[in-house]
């Protein structure tokens, strides 16, 4: 899914909210019962869930670890693992259910050598069911085969008698807004802001979200705030004031024009701003380009030239090198400007 670089940059705040947030049991469960909503989830309580240390979380066959590993204790006390992955917007996996089973197996693998020789050699010892989740929040369409069955070539002829795994799969762009609003959540309000990616309606998201956060404990108001201020600072290129304005304007709930105001006003300075830094930069280039065509440029010389940002300086430093015969032309007229 090639896109723009700053589009590309806003999956690493996000997928931090994300990690953040699902990290929470109660957001866990939360997830689980609202956006896959399978029976034996519903039935669960948040009692029954314990996230696993980090150190329990397997490696792929890359060595990338799953993002999360939890462990559910079912009412017959049975134990299951659940693990998520959540993948990024700038990229589509295709490999994702050969991951998964290297995932599964190493995790077995673990448990079956940790339950001793004896144990595992009895008529009841049975390993622990492991189910895998995906959670998608790109933009591109999800074309991975869903099945390690179609991942082998020619499984149509052997029916059940090859090795099969599933998995369940989260895709954001599916999922109806109205349907992420319909309950009040940290985690259904980062989806919510996380179905919008153009800055205009992505801040015009954050400020609907600030509106139903208020509503929350202050500890998920701040985790809430957080995450947003990574979001508005990758999309702003890093400018604090800026977000921090706009995330001020959204929180207090300033009315509709000034709050279009304050976004159209910094998006267009920030335009401005690149405008300019880009004529800059192009200007700079054909000054040396020009120099260069009259022999090597001193590296005093190209230094200077570089760090100079003012633009009208550097359209007289260019008819200067348009009008030099020679480097050393150009060099005095510098010094004597």
């Amino acid at each position: 899914m090639p896109q723009t670089e700053a589009v590309k940059r806003v999956n690493t705040p996000h997928d931090k909210g994300y990690k953040k947030s699902l990290s929470n049991p109660k957001e866990f469960l939360h997830f689980l019962q609202k956006y896959i909503g399978e029976e034996w989830m519903i039935a669960l309580s948040e009692s029954q869930l314990a996230l696993c240390d980090k150190e329990f979380i397997e490696k792929d066959y890359e060595g990338k670890e799953a993002d999360l590993l939890y462990k559910v204790t079912r009412n017959d006390g049975q134990e299951v693992f659940i693990f998520i992955l959540q993948e990024q917007q700038s990229y589509v996996d295709q490999t994702m259910v050969f991951r998964l089973l290297i995932y599964i197996v190493n995790t077995l693998l673990r448990h079956f050598l940790a339950a001793g020789k004896k144990v595992r050699e009895t008529v009841g010892f049975r390993l622990p069911a492991v189910v895998p989740i995906v959670f998608y929040n790109g933009s591109e369409t999800w074309t991975p085969v869903r099945s390690l069955r179609e991942y082998q070539g020619g499984y149509e002829f052997f029916g059940e008698h090859i090795l099969n795994l599933e998995y369940y799969f989260v895709d954001l762009s599916k999922i109806k807004e109205e349907y992420i609003l319909s309950t009040n959540t940290v985690l259904d309000n980062i989806m919510y802001c996380d179905k919008f990616r153009r800055k205009q309606e992505l801040v015009t998201a954050v400020r609907e979200a600030y509106r139903r956060v208020r509503l929350l404990s202050s500890q998920e108001r701040e985790e809430f705030h957080n995450w947003v201020k990574y979001i508005l600072l990758s999309v702003c290129d890093n400018k604090e004031v800026i977000a921090e304005e706009i995330m001020a304007q959204a929180e207090n709930g300033d009315d509709n024009m000034a709050f279009e105001y304050t976004i159209i006003r910094e998006f267009k300075k920030e335009r401005e701003k690149g405008k300019n830094e880009g004529k800059v930069e192009d200007r700079i280039e054909a000054i040396l380009e020009l120099l260069q065509s009259l022999g090597t440029v001193p590296e005093m010389i190209e230094k200077k030239i570089r760090e100079q940002k003012d633009l009208i300086i550097l359209k007289q430093w260019h008819k200067f090198a348009a009008s030099a015969s020679a480097i050393e032309e150009f060099e005095e007229k510098l010094h004597t400007e």
